[in-house]
């Protein structure tokens, strides 16, 4: 695929999903992640994501029948942005909340 599509996952997951694809863009850099998502019945499974430079992602509430937590993948994510923000010296999160 080379753009567009979505998928459920956990609101924890998605957190720091977006925080390394930004601290990723910030350090002008790329990388393939294995996100734990939802498949269409609700069962668990994994996506690759590239995120990088140009990558344009969103995150939008729906209601899931569950809510997937997995603290691992979310301790490895996040502590790979802290890598990457050390790197480029930019918080990928800044808080920036448009009335």
């Amino acid at each position: 695929m080379y753009a567009g599509g979505s998928f459920i996952s956990g609101d924890g997951i998605v957190d720091a999903v977006l925080r390394f694809a930004a601290a990723n863009a910030n350090a002008n850099r790329a990388a393939e992640i294995h996100v734990p998502a939802l498949d269409v019945d609700g069962q668990r499974e994994t996506i690759t994501v590239v995120v990088g430079p140009a990558s344009q992602l969103m995150a939008e509430t729906v209601i899931a029948p569950a809510q997937l937590d997995d603290d691992e993948f979310v301790r490895r994510i996040d502590g790979l942005t802290e890598e990457l923000v050390g790197m480029s010296g930019v918080d990928p999160s800044p808080d920036l909340t448009i009335p």
